[in-house]
């Protein structure tokens, strides 16, 4: 595992040893202060010193007229990307860098990036999220024909600034999996990516959009060539030609996206696939690809994508109840904005089958008896069409029982409550693992992964604590892993009482719940008492207080998540259409707005205009399956709601710094 540390001031990658940070000058350690003593001053060491005086002087108006020759910066290496890593509170974000990027004056991975897109389309199997590469100025972008594959007319393509465009099929090979979108706002765009000429052969170094191995977020990453010309069938379709990489993993999303070769910069294929064994495969440009994208591009452009008028559409409306003030606003407030920004993307697919929908923000300060109010305001409204919300689990129950009888439908996007479909209501649907699955999910991985045969449960007094421990002891029992006993906090920490009592129990390994700062205070006492056992908890120990160890050699602390973090390109987005960042909860307000706009415009299609019964929305959105979001995947459970697709990822704590585990 690479041990490098950040910057505290800029955040960049820096190397343990380094005295000072590379990308802003930033001093990063102080040597330790001789102890002085006074010395008589000399006639000699007097000149000596004015002598270093004037050395010194003249050093520095060279150093700063290079400073200025260069334009304000110093002339040292810029950082590498930020990774964006699990959203928490405090929407921080970072993971643990992976290997050094092997040098290729051929490759800018900043070029790359500008001229790689996102690409949403959707089919008649829904919607989905690919990637593209701009080829020319004429704003052509390839991708695989699977990503497009039963387009609606428009397809929708995000830039690396955020911004939004709509483009047209202009060529499509479902054969060779191949296709070329005319994007005409794209035209004269300053970055493209040349297409090469040549294959490249076994061994030969690239460059693959993907992910690094253990990080999240989507690069361009160093890969190699592992094999040419491999035949094989992937998810149905039959691939004879294709080139075999590693040092990539190709995650959900990276379709479409370029490989190029590390010598020339040249795109030598377009990455296709991944697999459960880390390879990647990638379709050969050179040849016949070549040659169907050259008489593509000579093709009259497709006819321009065009909506309704917005006075002949039907208008509606779509709620956000959350939490626009007191302990939970500012995470509300991103989760608002996620909904608004999904308006926006879908507002010319909305307005070409009739609909103007606009966003009514609620707050209910995270309270249950106001998000009921809510309800009971939405309930009967008949320009209502659904509604997100609400942050808090307590409050989103409020929320769901208040519009049962209404049958207005409903996605929850972050509460984890196991209560909220447990009643089997058909106008709710939850976007995220519900708590219960973390809590499994930590028994699996200290059993499977750790080995450990006893574990010991640790708790602050809490009913929720309570509750976790049960669900984790039901799922421990169920692996066969033995709980060696409980535990509780002390209000008043004693670090070697607190380890005495969890060594009478002899456990291998530790299971935390309760809240974030006593789990900390906690896992502290006994590294301090020389307990090393491996600490295991929900999202409560992914808490800030965790970074203030950076160089102590802590290790072994392991929490749970209903997410591995904000995908770089969303970040841009969300930033360049709404003019500020997001919070980490932007994509889940996304995502669940999308679920329920998506299944209009499916209405819409068959219903021009026409405002839906809620039973048949709800029905429409319950039905969701395979949508690509942000944040996760989403096909909900007919029966229940909850989203089969949602996964729980398990991130460590090391030295101060989370990274990726599982």
């Amino acid at each position: 595992m690479n041990h490098s540390s950040r910057c505290q001031y800029c955040g960049a990658a820096v190397s343990p040893t380094a005295n000072y940070c590379d990308s802003c000058g930033t001093p990063l350690r102080t040597p330790p202060l001789a102890h002085l003593r006074r010395r008589g001053r000399s006639a000699g060491r007097v000149a000596t010193w004015v002598f270093a005086l004037v050395l010194v002087v003249c050093f520095g108006t060279g150093v700063l007229g290079g400073f200025r020759a260069h334009s304000g910066r110093w002339p040292w290496s810029p950082p590498a990307a930020a990774q964006a890593a699990p959203a928490g509170p405090s929407g921080g974000e970072g993971a643990e860098p992976g290997p050094a990027p092997r040098e290729s004056p051929a490759v800018s991975p900043e070029r790359v990036l500008r001229a790689t897109v996102t690409i949403h389309v959707r089919g008649t199997q829904g919607s989905r999220v690919g990637t593209g590469f701009l080829i020319d100025t004429g704003g052509h972008v390839v991708t695989n024909a699977h990503v497009v594959d039963g387009y609606r007319e428009c397809v929708t393509v995000i830039d690396d600034n955020g911004t939004t465009h709509q483009g047209s099929v202009a060529g499509f090979d479902r054969n060779r999996d191949v296709a070329l979108i005319a994007v005409p706002t794209l035209a004269r765009w300053p970055d493209a990516l040349p297409l090469s000429d040549r294959r490249v052969a076994a061994g030969a170094p690239v460059y693959a959009w993907g992910s690094a191995p253990g990080r999240a977020g989507k690069a361009v990453v160093p890969a190699e060539v592992v094999e040419t010309g491999q035949s094989r069938r992937i998810e149905g379709r039959y691939y004879a030609d294709l080139v075999v990489f590693r040092g990539a993993e190709v995650t959900h999303g990276a379709s479409g996206g370029p490989l190029l070769d590390a010598e020339t910069g040249e795109v030598v294929g377009i990455v296709t696939a991944g697999s459960d064994s880390g390879l990647g495969y990638a379709l050969p440009i050179a040849g016949e690809v070549a040659r169907l994208l050259a008489r593509w591009i000579e093709q009259p452009l497709p006819s321009t994508c065009e909506a309704v008028p917005a006075g002949d559409a039907t208008p509606l409306v779509l709620a956000a109840v959350v939490p626009l003030s007191g302990a939970h606003g500012a995470w509300g407030l991103d989760l608002a904005s996620g909904v608004e920004l999904a308006l926006r993307d879908m507002e010319a697919d909305l307005l070409r089958v009739g609909y103007q929908v606009s966003l009514a923000r609620y707050d209910d300060q995270g309270r249950p008896e106001v998000a009921a109010e809510h309800a009971e305001s939405l309930a009967y409204d008949p320009g209502v069409i659904g509604a997100v919300g609400s942050f808090t689990s307590e409050a989103t129950l409020a929320l769901a029982e208040g519009l049962r009888e209404s049958g207005l439908v409903l996605v929850a996007p972050t509460a984890r409550s196991e209560e909220l479909t447990q009643q089997g209501w058909p106008h709710v649907n939850r976007l995220i693992a519900h708590q219960a699955r973390l809590e499994s999910a930590a028994a699996a991985f200290a059993r499977a992964r750790l080995g450990v045969r006893s574990v010991l449960l640790l708790l602050d007094g809490s009913e929720e604590a309570e509750r976790r421990a049960t669900t984790f002891t039901t799922a421990a029992e169920i692996m066969g892993l033995p709980v060696a006993g409980r535990v509780l906090v002390p209000q008043e920490m004693n670090g070697s009482a607190l380890a005495a009592a969890v060594r009478a129990y002899a456990p291998e390994a530790i299971f935390y719940a309760g809240s974030g700062e006593k789990g900390f205070a906690a896992v502290k006492a006994l590294r301090e008492a020389g307990l090393d056992l491996p600490v295991i908890g929900g999202v409560e120990l992914y808490h800030p207080s965790f970074e203030t160890t950076a160089g102590t050699g802590w290790r072994n602390i392991y929490f749970t998540h209903f997410t591995q973090g904000s995908d770089p390109r969303f970040m841009r987005h969300f930033e360049a259409i709404l003019g500020k960042p997001t919070r980490g909860y932007g994509m889940f307000g996304y995502d669940a707005a999308r679920a329920i706009l998506e299944a209009l415009v499916s209405y819409g299609e068959e219903h021009p205009g026409r405002v839906p019964d809620r039973a048949e929305l709800a029905a429409r959105v319950r039905a969701t399956r395979g949508l690509k979001g942000w944040s996760t995947q989403v096909s909900f459970d007919p029966a229940t709601g909850e989203n089969q697709a949602a996964r729980v990822y398990i991130f460590e704590w090391v030295d101060g710094r989370y990274s990726l585990v599982r």
